[in-house]
């Protein structure tokens, strides 16, 4: 497996583990899927401090993690939140721990001080994979969210990187 920086070309890829999140899981609160285009503008309005990769086997995409602001207001510059997701088909098999592992290692450099991460407290694997990684429970939010016609609870977990 290689992790590398997410180029346009991987726009679809991206899309395509994104949306069977979208529309089979709790791990994103998006109801809607989304498709290349929207990715490769997501991908260009990005700057350097917030970047995403993609895991690579076999010249295939099997995951993607990204660091996106925590807030657009200016005090919250040093904190990003941790988004992983990886192709149904290659779970537990160390991907999402290499792809959040990269972009934790990378972040000081990025200027980071706090990585944030929002779980749904039904998304037990994220929740085990964040607590192994040394993140830390700051709190739930209860009946936050709402999909599949139910309320669901989000966990914030935070690691101070710098």
């Amino acid at each position: 497996m290689r992790i590398r920086p997410a180029t346009p070309a991987d726009a679809q890829a991206i899309a395509d583990i994104y949306n069977h999140a979208v529309l089979n899981t709790t791990a994103t609160f998006d109801t809607e899927p989304v498709d290349a285009k929207s990715r490769r503008t997501w991908l260009s309005k990005r700057g350097p401090e917030h970047p995403v990769v993609v895991a690579e086997e076999g010249g295939s995409v099997v995951g993607w993690a990204a660091l996106s602001p925590w807030s657009d207001r200016c005090a919250y510059r040093s904190s990003v939140e941790l988004s992983v997701y990886v192709a149904p088909d290659h779970l537990r098999r160390g991907i999402g721990r290499a792809l959040a592992e990269h972009l934790l290692t990378l972040a000081p450099s990025l200027g980071v001080h706090a990585v944030l991460a929002r779980i749904c407290t039904e998304n037990a694997t994220s929740i085990a994979l964040v607590e192994r990684l040394g993140f830390e429970l700051c709190g739930v939010q209860r009946e936050v969210g709402r999909k599949f016609d139910r309320w669901l609870d989000v966990a914030v977990y935070e690691m101070i990187v710098s």
